[in-house]
């Protein structure tokens, strides 16, 4: 036993001896005092790695772990061993801060675009038929360029018109040239020919159109080419379709052209100003230079009166979405009131829109201003309400009184056979109030079932008068 505790002794005295001599020193910990990258500035392009070199000091400091940042990622990324990628065209700054003492250096990264080195536009030719789209593509050589899109131009927007996709409308018949042109400024170009589709059976068609100069396809052979109807021949059958010139003559026109192969057309050209001019009102009570007060109801007799149909000069206001284009003057002294047509091209239908405006009046002489304002009735034959006060900016709109007749020369409105609605109720419109003050102020013109009117119109059904008001020329 007891040599066993002498050895056990031994033992546990070598194994500290042991312990003691084989143990390491360690190095003292050196603190990291600056870093610099050695270039300050690179150029790259979109695709590159350029890995950036640094320097800790001193060269023997303990941590040599950094950091690194690029400022837009969108130009440039960096990885945790610094190198740097170029994304996209740009300037971003790429930034390494050591681990140990934050401190920090910078290096200018440019990415520099892949220029363009060429364009093509397919198809070099293309036709495209009226009211149509075809789509043309545009390729950017080097593959890898920078900027693959190109922007597109038409050089006769009349005849086709360009989307930003490439997309092409045909709007006219004739030639243009579509353009493609680059970031860098390459161009390409294609020919495009605007042709109209010519039906293939004869029609007989009866049209309405604006006063713009136009065609339609036709149905022809070519002994009808260059044939021609209408005053100055401005309608005219040539390369498959019915042609039409631009309407100047200030006047609605008419014409029909007729074919061997047995097509018809008639064309009418028509537009707001081809019904400038002198008209006259006809209407129960009217005197536009006199007073009627006291004699707002029960007036009878026709009566009739010039007024003239203008163009507004000026700027166009816009009012129920409509452009107020025009004025109708001689109602009352030189007050004008507001006018727009309604031309339904498709169901041949003209109306004629007078605007209420109870929101503003306007001189008619000195000292005398005037609004006009609808006139009104609760039921057909009574409850007449001829200028109401309760008739408010709300209520300021067209009402599409008059409607055309079929030789364009009256227009003309029925009475009770229009409603404004207020709430619960419906009142009949029957004609025209004209409000009168010697204020601007359209707050003070007088309403209800009072007396104060300079002029009233007044459109009844009765056993003389059943045309209601009307307009003619």
């Amino acid at each position: 036993m007891k040599m066993k505790k002498i050895f056990a002794i031994l033992g546990i005295a070598f194994a500290v001896a042991c312990v003691s001599s084989c143990k390491q020193v360690e190095p003292p910990f050196i603190e990291t005092t600056g870093v610099s990258v050695e270039t300050t500035s690179l150029s790259i392009f979109p695709g590159d790695f350029v890995k950036i070199e640094t320097n800790i000091t001193p060269s023997d400091a303990t941590s040599t772990y950094k950091l690194w940042n690029s400022s837009d990622t969108k130009v440039a990324t960096v990885d945790n061993w610094g190198r740097v990628y170029g994304v996209a065209p740009g300037k971003c700054v790429i930034t390494v801060t050591t681990d140990s003492g934050g401190y920090t250096a910078t290096c200018n990264v440019t990415v520099n675009p892949i220029n363009e080195t060429g364009v093509s536009i397919e198809p070099a030719e293309l036709t495209v038929y009226y009211d149509e789209y075809e789509t043309l593509t545009a390729t950017v050589e080097p593959s890898n360029a920078s900027y693959k899109t190109v922007t597109w131009t038409s050089a006769d927007e009349t005849v086709a018109t360009i989307d930003e996709t490439g997309k092409i409308k045909g709007v006219g018949l004739g030639e243009t040239t579509v353009t493609a042109k680059t970031h860098n400024g390459l161009t390409a170009t294609c020919k495009v020919t605007v042709a109209v589709r010519m039906p293939t059976e004869p029609e007989t068609l009866d049209i309405w159109k604006s006063d713009e100069a136009s065609f339609r396809g036709l149905f022809g052979a070519a002994a009808d080419e260059g044939k021609a109807a209408g005053a100055g021949n401005w309608l005219k059958y040539e390369n498959g379709a019915a042609t039409w010139t631009a309407n100047e003559t200030g006047k609605i026109r008419t014409a029909t052209l007729t074919l061997s192969t047995g097509s018809s057309i008639t064309v009418t050209q028509l537009a707001g100003r081809d019904f400038l001019g002198n008209w006259t009102v006809k209407s129960r009570l009217f005197n536009p230079n006199g007073s009627v007060t006291g004699q707002a109801k029960g007036t009878t007799g026709a009566a009739s009166s010039p007024v003239t149909l203008a163009a507004v000069s000026g700027e166009v206001e816009t009012l129920d979405g409509r452009e107020n284009a025009f004025e109708l003057s001689g109602l009352y002294l030189d007050a004008k009131m507001k006018v727009a047509f309604d031309i339904d091209y498709e169901a041949k239908t003209v109306k004629m829109g007078l605007f209420f405006d109870k929101r503003s009046t306007q001189l008619a002489k000195e000292g005398v201003y005037c609004a006009f304002v609808p006139e009104l009735e609760g039921s057909r034959w009574g409850n007449y309400n001829f200028a109401p006060s309760s008739f408010g900016p709300e209520d300021c709109n067209y009402e599409w009184m008059w409607c055309i007749s079929e030789d364009f020369n009256t227009f003309r409105y029925t009475p009770h056979t229009q409603y404004i609605v207020r709430g619960a109720s419906s009142l009949m419109l029957i004609g025209i109030s004209i409000q009168v003050s010697s204020s601007a102020d359209p707050t003070t013109l007088p309403g209800g079932n009072n007396t104060a009117y300079d002029t009233i119109y007044q459109a009844n059904f009765n056993s003389s008068d059943t045309d209601g008001l009307s307009i003619s020329r």
